[in-house]
C-alpha cells in the first residue's frame, strides 16, 4: 500500500492533472459499454426493416398423371396488406429507432453523473488529503516547539509527551486518508474505463444548468410509451393481410387460368379485446408519464432549495475559517513564548480543522446535489 501511495503521489507530482472534463471527454470516448451501447441504433433500424419487409410469396408446383397423357399446375400466392397494416408497421419501426436512441441517450447520461459523482469523492479525500498533510505540518510545529521548551525548562514533560502523541495521531490520520483517497482514485479509473494511470485535478465545481431540456428518462419513458402505442394499434387490425393468387392448370384436353383472393373472416376473432387493450394502453401511459414528471419537478425543487441553503452556509463557514486561520496563528506565536498553554493551541487547532473539513464536506454535497439537479434537467443528454 505504501509503495501504492508514493507511486501515486509520484506520479501526480510529474504529470499535471488535467482537468475533469478532459478526462471526462476521454472516458466518453473509450467506454466499451457506451460503445456497445451505441450499436442499439443500427440494431433497431434493423428490426424495424425486418418488421416493415413483405412477405415471400409461396410457389406451388404440382404434376398429374392422366391416363393418356400428363399434366401439371403452377400457383403463385402472395400475401398483401390491408389498407393501414403497412404504416402501423411503419411506425413501429419508427419508434424502435426513437426508443433505442432513447436508450442510448439515457446510459451516457447516466454514465455522465455516475462518473462526476465518483470524481466528487475523489475530490473530497484529495481535499482531505491535503488537509491532513496541512495538520500534520502543524502538529510536527507545535511537537517541536514543545520539545524546545521542555529542553529549556518551560515546558512539563507531560504536556512534551502530550505534543508527541499528538504528532504521531496526525502522522495515522494522514495514512488513513491517504488510504481513503488511493481508494475513491481508483474507483473513479476503474468506472472511466482507464486501465493506466492517470492525473486528475481536484478543483472541478459543478454549477447548476438553466436550460432545461427533457429529462432522459422521461424521454426513455416516452419513447417506451410510444413504441408501446404503436405495437398495441397493430394488433387491433381484424385482417391484416389477405392472399392473391393466381394458377396455372394444363391438363391434357384443356388449360385452366384461376385467380382470386383469400380472405379471412372475422367472424369468431374481431379484435374487441385488442382495442380495449390499447385504449387502456394509451391510459395507463399517460397516468405514468404524469406521475414521473411530478415527481421530477418535486425533486428539482426541493434540490434547489438545497443547493441554496448549502450555498449560504458554505458562506458563513469560509468567512469563519478566515478567523480560525488567524487566531490559530496568533495561538501558534503565543505558545512559542510560552503565553499559552498546550491544550488551549489544540483546542483552537481543532476547532480550525474541524472548521476546514465541514466546508470540503459541504462543497461535496453541493457538488452531488448538482449534478443531481443536472440530470434532471437533461444537462447530460447527448
Amino acid at each position: 500500500m505504501i509503495k501504492l501511495i508514493l507511486s501515486l503521489s509520484l506520479y501526480s507530482a510529474a504529470v499535471i492533472a488535467e482537468s475533469f472534463d478532459l478526462f471526462l471527454e476521454q472516458a466518453i470516448e473509450k467506454s466499451p459499454y457506451l460503445n456497445a451501447s451505441a450499436l442499439r441504433t443500427d440494431q433497431a433500424i434493423l428490426e424495424g426493416s425486418k418488421l416493415t419487409r413483405y412477405e415471400n410469396p409461396t410457389l406451388e408446383v404440382e404434376r398429374s398423371r392422366f391416363k393418356s397423357d400428363n399434366g401439371y399446375r403452377l400457383g403463385l400466392n402472395q400475401p398483401v396488406r390491408i389498407w393501414g397494416v403497412g404504416e402501423d408497421k411503419e411506425r413501429i419501426a419508427r419508434s424502435l429507432s426513437s426508443n433505442a436512441k432513447a436508450n442510448v441517450a439515457v446510459e451516457r447520461s447516466r454514465f455522465i453523473k455516475e462518473l462526476s459523482l465518483l470524481y466528487v469523492d475523489y475530490a473530497q479525500n484529495q481535499k482531505l488529503l491535503n488537509l491532513a498533510n496541512e495538520e500534520l505540518k502543524i502538529a510536527q510545529n507545535i511537537n517541536d516547539v514543545s520539545k524546545a521548551r521542555y529542553a529549556n525548562g518551560t515546558l512539563s514533560k507531560a504536556l512534551m509527551l502530550q505534543a508527541d502523541v499528538a504528532y504521531f495521531d496526525a502522522l495515522s490520520n494522514r495514512a488513513e486518508s491517504q488510504k481513503e483517497a488511493v481508494k475513491s482514485y481508483d474507483a473513479l479509473r476503474e468506472y472511466a474505463g482507464f486501465s493506466e494511470e492517470i492525473a486528475v485535478d481536484a478543483d472541478t465545481d459543478f454549477i447548476r444548468f438553466g436550460d432545461e431540456k427533457l429529462n432522459p428518462d422521461l424521454a426513455l419513458l416516452t419513447s417506451e410509451n410510444d413504441l408501446k402505442a404503436s405495437q398495441a394499434k397493430l394488433e387491433t387490425h381484424i385482417i391484416e393481410s389477405i392472399g392473391v393468387f393466381g394458377e396455372y392448370e394444363k391438363e391434357p384436353d384443356q388449360n385452366i387460368y384461376r385467380a382470386g383472393v383469400s380472405i379471412p373472416l372475422p367472424i369468431f376473432n374481431t379484435k374487441r379485446e385488442e382495442k380495449s387493450i390499447q385504449e387502456l394502453q394509451i391510459r395507463q401511459n399517460a397516468l405514468f408519464f404524469k406521475a414521473q414528471n411530478d415527481r421530477l419537478g418535486l425533486r428539482k425543487k426541493s434540490l434547489t432549495k438545497e443547493i441554496t441553503s448549502l450555498e449560504t452556509l458554505l458562506q458563513q463557514r469560509k468567512e469563519n475559517l478566515k478567523n480560525a486561520q488567524e487566531l490559530l496563528g496568533m495561538y501558534q506565536d503565543a505558545y512559542a513564548i510560552a503565553n499559552v498553554n498546550l491544550l488551549e493551541l489544540y483546542e483552537i487547532k481543532n476547532r480550525r480543522i474541524a472548521t476546514q473539513e465541514e466546508i470540503i464536506s459541504l462543497q461535496s454535497q453541493m457538488n452531488r446535489s448538482t449534478i443531481e439537479y443536472n440530470y434532471l434537467q437533461g444537462a447530460y443528454n447527448e
